[in-house]
Order: C-alpha cells, then structure tokens, then sequence
C-alpha cells in the first residue's frame, strides 16, 4: 500500500463518534474527510484524514472547538488501495506546493505502461530543485494511471535516420520494453530504440476504415513497428510490403506480426527505400508500378520520398496516405501545392482529393497535415 504524508485531525478515542455524529449538522454538508486515506486508530487516539485546506481547518476549529478537544498534525497515513486519483494535480495537493502546479504538463504519451512526459525549460528553478519536481510529477502520473509502472522525460524532438529521440529515466521500473495496445492489435517496442506515437491512433483507425479492397498490394514506406500495416492487415486481406532503414524497429514489426492474427499478409523489409529505385535492387523491381496504395507517414520528410511512391504505384492509378508537417497559415493548401509540384517533377498528378485534414498542432507555425490523394501517371500530352 503507498505511504504519504497528509494532514490529520488527532481526536479521543472516546469522542470520535461524537466527531462524525455532529460534522453534518455543524458543518452542512461540507465535506472536510479526505477519503484518500485510511483512519487511523492508535493508542487512545482516532486520527481522521482531513482535506489539505486552511480554511476547513478553521470552519472545525470555530464550529467544534468548544465542543470537542482535537489537534491538527501532518503525519504518515496509508491510501485507499482501490482510491483512484483524477488528476496528477489532486495526486500532487500533499506533496507540491501549488505554485508549481503550472509544472505539470497539460498532456503526455502513454506507450503501453511507460508514460512519456515533456516539461518547459524553467529558468527561475535550480536544476536540482527542477529535477525533484519533475520526479513527484511523474510517481504522481502513476497514481492517476495505474496501468503505467515506467516515466520518462522527452529530452529531445525526434533525430537521425533512425528517428528515435532521447529520454530520461524519472520514476517506477527502469524498462524501456513495453507492449502497447490499439485497436485491437499488440505491438512491442523499444521507447529507446524506436519511435512510436499512440496519438496516431486515430488516423490508423481512419486509414483501416478507408474502402480497401481484398487483394490490394500495399506499400507502408515508413512502418516502424508496424501500427499501419497490422492495424490494415488485420482487417483486410491485403499483402503489405512493409519498409523501414532502423534495423530495431523492424525487428519488432516481425515479432508483431507474429503477435497479431491478421486476414493479410505483411512482408517487412529493413532498408531505405531510396534503394528501391535502384536498377539492381530486385525488391523494387519485383514491385515496381504494381502497388495499389501507399502510406507514407514520415511528415518531416515525407515530400522527398515521393518519387518512391510513383515507382512503386499502378501507371493507371493508386492511392497515397501522405503526412507533412505543414506551415501556417493555410497548411493544408500549402500541403497540397507542394505535393502537386512534386507530383509534377516526376510525371504524376492528383486526380481526386478524396480527403485533407489537420491531424494536430505540431508547433506554434506549423501543422500536421494528412492527405489522401488519389493520382496517376500523366500521359504524353499532359506533360507537354
């Protein structure tokens, strides 16, 4: 059972009946027991766990102090096993002054039982004092999400051609390993080793639902671990060609595949699938203008890597799941204008935007954008 230190009325033994018995009655229906903790009985005394508030104390001193004889003190008291914090802000009211509340960071990752969060750079705090902060925030995002046994802390943005990001051990069991759960699928990851995010989770379950028909041949450029590929081909029986240049998170595509009853068929494939363009590389070749639909979920990039998916796509027609982190104002016209001039330079162009939208803030200037598009090969005269 947690162990925390809170405020507690210490009364008789032999007056705390009396205690609840008149509360009601003096107090009209004010509620002052803070229903975290345990009572405590000990020696000839009854201690009542009361809510951290200088003004109940001061409601029961001047309403039932003449009456009984009792004493406020901050003592060791025991949480309710099944008691559930709401917010990391009440998990916090005994342990953090209130003036650090602004601390907490309004939201955070869950990846399995690992939480990921990301503070502001505060430079009024002393890093050690900063540091202590941040490990009460982080036991405390335990007690509001009892799934969650791992806290992290985001040091960095996504980096490097294996776009992982740095993360700081706070709180719980030093693991990075974790299975996370989404739409019915299973995925095992390493937070270390390979990027993932649950707040795609939407769009995976968007893209799944999107009118794809039995036998379509798939291309999911940038797989990871594998949320696109899985979540599709276990709905529909499709064949996958699954890519991705980090060497760790195909690994733990192929063990997903295995984790996941899927109706399709993935084939993962470690490689940058700038090689797929290659003369001599037989994948791309075996695949080449065959593929009916292509997913290309790398937005910092995701515009470079177009002539891939013109390789790869159907001459008479395919579709592309494109995401591009977008500037404002206007960052879908502005993802759509650059997708069609680079569309252009290699002979391609939308026919139909069968649908465009803001998945998310990215940062102040810019959004995530995802379109889907279907497109052609232009012919002779449309080049012209």
């Amino acid at each position: 059972m947690d162990k925390k230190k809170s405020i507690f009325l210490r009364i008789d033994k032999k007056d705390a009946q009396k205690f609840l018995d008149i509360l009601p009655s003096k107090l009209n229906g004010l509620q002052v027991i803070n229903s975290k903790f345990h009572v405590i009985q000990e020696n000839n005394f009854v201690f009542f766990p009361i809510k951290n508030d200088k003004q109940i104390r001061g409601i029961l001193r001047n309403q039932l102090g003449a009456k009984l004889n009792f004493t406020f003190l901050k003592r060791i008291g025991t949480l309710k096993q099944n008691y559930k914090f709401r917010t990391i802000e009440e998990a916090l009211t005994e342990e953090l002054p209130k003036k650090y509340f602004e601390l907490i960071p309004n939201s955070y990752d869950i990846i399995g039982k690992i939480a990921i969060l990301e503070f502001d750079i505060i430079d009024k705090l002393k890093k050690k004092e900063y540091t202590k902060i941040k490990k009460k925030i982080a036991k405390a995002t335990t007690l509001v999400n009892k799934n969650v046994a791992t806290v992290y802390e985001k040091k960095s943005e996504v980096y490097g051609t294996y776009r992982i990001r740095k993360l700081k051990f706070l709180y719980g069991d030093k693991v990075a390993d974790t299975i996370h759960h989404e739409n019915s699928c299973k995925f095992k990851l390493n937070v270390k080793k390979v990027y993932f995010t649950p707040r795609l989770n939407f769009e995976r379950k968007r893209i799944t639902s999107c009118n794809i028909k039995k036998g379509e041949i798939i291309a999911d450029l940038f797989a990871g671990v594998g949320p696109f590929s899985i979540e599709i081909a276990k709905m529909h029986d499709v064949k996958i060609f699954a890519f991705d240049i980090n060497p760790k998170a195909v690994l733990y595509l192929k063990e997903n595949i295995t984790l996941n009853k899927m109706k399709g068929e993935i084939i993962p494939f470690q490689i940058n699938v700038h090689d797929l363009l290659n003369s001599n590389n037989q994948i791309g070749l075996n695949i080449k203008n065959s593929v009916d639909r292509v997913i290309m979920n790398l937005p910092e990039s995701s515009i470079h890597y177009l002539r891939v998916a013109c390789h790869l796509l159907k001459n008479q027609g395919g579709i592309i799941h494109f995401y591009q982190f977008s500037e404002k104002p206007n960052p879908i016209q502005r993802a759509i204008e650059s997708l069609k001039f680079e569309l252009k330079k290699n002979d391609w162009r939308i026919v139909d935007i069968l649908s465009s939208k803001k998945v998310k803030s990215y940062s102040p200037k810019s959004e995530l954008v995802a379109l889907d598009v279907y497109v052609n090969k232009m012919v002779k005269k449309e080049q012209n």
